[in-house]
């Protein structure tokens, strides 16, 4: 079992810790995250075992700066399938991000052919088949190439073979190129949104990231911009932001270039807003502090970064509007807020950042961007005061003055005929304001079992908010299980607001008596020891009769089948009307299966298996039988 003061510091820490750590969808790609993409691609290329893995490694490591060795070629020529189109392209694609590595031409030029003349070929595959083939310089019949693609698009239209056409018309004409180009928002469209800020497509990161590449690469081969909405491309880039690690070396390579793409400045620029200072907001840091940059962390130019707002979330009231940030680096990706005053109230604020570009540039993310603070302040404890009062006459109290952090010396006795008290308050530190907290208890740990007892504390009503516990030792009595001893006394503040929160001992020898015998306290450490093995215990077996009675049922159940034979003996059976032949014989035989199968099912088989046996019985009884009966019929007749 969880120990009491463990529970008690979860829940106080937790929410706040939440709130601190809940990431904003569309952060930066931090410098963690690209060394993860780059560890996943050298992990990659330690083991080259299969071609896709290594030419995603080896593009991927390439797409982030760093060249991998020339000895890379030999892996590559040696896993290749000369008549898999699909391993071509794996071959000379992985080729291309070597300087010297080069491939036989007419090692492959008959497999890439066929795959493109074939009419079982899919999209995926004409697409290797094509790039292949421009990789190793090989003519290619585009006009071929579009009328396959065209064929292919009625029977397949999925978004992924949408997505393999587009890129395969980048690697022929610009005129194709450009008439591809034009669908790129129609396939926009089929985007599914989800809760209203991201975009992606079915079958996760590796079908978006494949498409979204596509869009690119048929634009350029056009030279035409990516038509794309502003604000469907925000939740592109805040899909692929979301995306912090990825499972397979496809995805990995396809999401790098997808952040490419968006960080070039060739093309529409995705600015991410984030904040690099601590959350919270107090008098030791005063300011938030913010990086503006692209999706791989770097500088988008010199901007002017205002807060239009910073509300509070409570109640909406605005503190700060149409304040300008500080650059604060010399590449324009560090801006400051100064934001922490002593008029702004505690608590937990949404500050609204507005970018204005000082350069040349097309971006979107300049607006809607949000930043959440929280407002902190020091406190104190004052006019803390333990008292033991009787329970019956109010005048009679004995009260001990407490100064935190300091701990009672001497003992502190109360028996049954008395109550517990204990009052505090919670003052901020530079305003002297009386403080209402989230979070007040007095924690009683008894000293020899450990057993833990907690009590809210509640604030009165009024300005002085001054808390107040009261534990009364008759009617708390079964809290405690009627444990006297002693126990030590600690009060637990904390609020999401405060910069540190408090746990001060009281006093750590506190006398309780309590009037009725002690019960048994069940060590909680033994909770999770062996228990008694559960045995199960089957229900006896009823009496059986006699087996002179079971006998005798049985011969009474046998005796018409006596009679029957005794009756053949004494009066003769009469075989002469049996027909001879395959239908009488075919009929008994039957017969005598179906009594046989009874038997079998008494002793061995369950009812389906019997079932079973008996329709493959009951055929050859049916027809036996039916040619039986008119053979009867016909003789009987025949003597008529």
């Amino acid at each position: 079992m969880t120990s009491p003061s463990l529970t008690l510091t979860l829940l106080v820490v937790l929410p706040i810790f939440s709130w601190c750590i809940l990431p904003a969808v569309g952060t930066t790609l931090s410098l963690a995250n690209l060394n993860g993409l780059k560890s996943q691609f050298q992990t990659g290329l330690k083991s080259t075992a299969d071609l896709p893995s290594l030419h995603y490694s080896l593009a991927g490591a390439k797409e982030l700066g760093t060249q991998s060795p020339e000895t890379f070629c030999n892996d590559i020529k040696k896993l290749v399938d000369k008549s898999n189109a699909e391993s071509i392209y794996h071959a000379t694609e992985a080729a291309k991000t070597l300087n010297t590595c080069k491939l036989s031409a007419e090692d492959f030029r008959s497999t890439v052919s066929s795959t493109i003349q074939s009419d079982k070929s899919t999209t995926a595959e004409i697409y290797y088949a094509v790039h292949a083939s421009i990789n190793l310089g090989l003519s290619v019949d585009a006009s071929a190439v579009e009328k396959r693609l065209n064929a292919l698009a009625k029977t397949d239209d999925s978004i992924l073979s949408q997505g393999y056409a587009l890129l395969t018309a980048a690697q022929l004409s610009s005129a194709i190129a450009k008439t591809y180009a034009d669908t790129i928002n129609d396939l926009v469209q089929q985007a599914d949104e989800v809760d209203g800020h991201l975009l992606q497509y079915e079958g996760g990161i590796s079908t978006t990231a494949l498409v979204f590449n596509a869009f690119y690469e048929v634009a350029e081969k056009a030279g035409a911009p990516v038509k794309i909405d502003p604000k469907q491309l925000v939740k592109f880039a805040n899909y692929f932001s979301t995306k912090r690690h990825v499972a397979t070396l496809r995805s990995a390579y396809y999401l790098t270039k997808a952040f490419k793409y968006l960080s070039n400045n060739k093309n529409t620029v995705a600015v991410v807003v984030s904040r690099l200072s601590s959350s919270e907001v107090n008098a030791q840091n005063p300011s938030v502090v913010v990086s503006v940059t692209n999706l791989l962390g770097q500088s988008v130019g010199e901007m002017t970064v205002t807060a239009e707002s910073a509300k509070r979330k409570e109640d909406g009231v605005v503190v700060v509007s149409k304040q300008k940030l500080t650059s604060k680096s010399s590449d324009f990706t560090v801006y400051e807020l100064s934001f922490f005053d002593k008029k702004i109230p505690r608590g937990f604020y949404t500050i609204h950042l507005t970018l204005t570009p000082r350069t040349n540039g097309d971006f979107v993310g300049l607006t809607d961007n949000t930043i959440n603070v929280k407002v902190t302040s020091e406190a104190v404890l004052e006019n803390a005061e333990l008292s033991v009062a009787d329970r019956d006459n109010a005048a009679q109290v004995k009260t001990f003055k407490l100064t935190y952090p300091t701990a009672l010396s001497g003992n502190v006795e109360v028996d049954y005929h008395q109550k517990l008290i204990v009052k505090f308050q919670v003052k901020a530190k530079q305003t002297d304001e009386f403080l209402r907290v989230q979070q007040a208890f007095l924690r009683l740990a008894n000293k020899k079992s450990n057993k833990e007892v907690i009590y809210l504390a509640e604030a009165a009503t009024g300005a002085d908010a001054q808390y107040k516990v009261e534990v009364d030792l008759t009617t708390n009595a079964n809290d405690f299980l009627h444990q006297s001893g002693a126990y030590e006394v600690a009060l637990l503040v904390g609020d999401a607001s405060l910069q540190t929160g408090f746990s001060w001992k009281l006093t750590d020898n506190l006398q309780l008596s309590f009037h009725e015998d002690n019960v048994p306290d069940t060590d909680h450490l033994n909770l999770y020891s062996a228990k008694p093995e559960i045995v199960h215990q089957f229900r006896e077996d009823e009496k059986r009769p006699p087996a002179t009675v079971s006998l005798v049922f049985s011969a009474l159940t046998a005796l018409p089948l006596l009679i029957l034979l005794i009756l053949w003996f004494t009066i003769g059976a009469n075989f002469s009307g049996l027909p001879l032949g395959l239908s009488p014989l075919g009929f008994h035989i039957s017969h005598g299966a179906v009594f046989a199968l009874m038997y079998f099912y008494w002793k061995y088989l369950d009812m389906f298996q019997t079932m079973r046996y008996l329709a493959l019985v009951s055929i050859p009884l049916f027809l036996f039988g039916h040619r039986l009966l008119a053979t009867l019929a016909a003789r009987r007749e025949k003597k008529a």
